[in-house]
């Protein structure tokens, strides 16, 4: 029963996790595009002591995210315009954190690498306007109230957050079956947040449509 698929390319958005996972996980994504299309695209892991002790950095980790720079790279080797920029790992409070940089040379480049099968992750242009169309999973069968309750007091403390900035001006969003996400917009970027536990639990897929000049 998944939620976030395809983050085993990276992103975003990105991460299959199951409802019946043992263990945490938060996701901040960040994509910066310039006037050109090339930009970077920013992700952050931020993943419970538990879950590591269990094996999530190994080479093939129970959690199908690219954690460590081996995964990460290999994921690189069979896709054109992506590139790695940064890799850190370092511990805050009772998580173990995963940052890293790519730097993609389009928008159609970051999603093929995000989603090479083109299923959740799309990538249009038509008439000057880009187009970025996000799925976030599979829909799913409703849980029960003592899985939701289970669900959202194991993961409470962690949030799914994808920033989008824009060469001009901020984006233009809209969304389907995410009356849970938080939006916000600064400058020439759009945020947008929700927590893990209203993500993982959301019958429909929420689906997001990234437009920007």
């Amino acid at each position: 029963m998944s939620r976030i698929p395809g983050v085993a390319r990276a992103f975003l958005f990105a991460a299959v996790i199951s409802v019946m996972l043992v263990s945490c996980i938060g996701i901040e994504a960040a994509t910066k595009m310039d006037a050109k299309g090339s930009g970077t695209l920013s992700m952050e892991y931020q993943i419970s002591n538990e879950f590591a002790q269990i094996g999530a950095l190994e080479t093939t980790p129970s959690l199908p995210l690219p954690l460590s720079r081996e995964d990460i790279e290999k994921s690189l080797q069979r896709i054109e315009g992506v590139q790695l920029k940064s890799y850190s790992q370092n511990s805050r409070a009772n998580n173990i954190i995963i940052s890293f940089t790519l730097l993609f040379d389009s928008p159609s480049h970051l999603a093929y690498y995000l989603d090479p099968a083109g299923k959740f992750v799309q990538y249009s242009q038509e008439n000057g306007i880009s187009h970025l169309r996000l799925t976030l999973g599979d829909a799913i069968q409703p849980l029960d109230k003592q899985m939701k309750d289970a669900l959202y007091e194991k993961v409470k403390p962690y949030n799914f957050k994808f920033t989008f900035e824009a060469s001009q001006a901020a984006p233009e969003i809209s969304m389907q079956n995410a009356d849970f996400f938080k939006t916000a917009t600064s400058g020439k970027k759009v945020t947008l947040e929700s927590s893990m536990a209203d993500l993982l639990t959301s019958v429909e897929p929420p689906r997001i449509d990234i437009s920007w000049r």
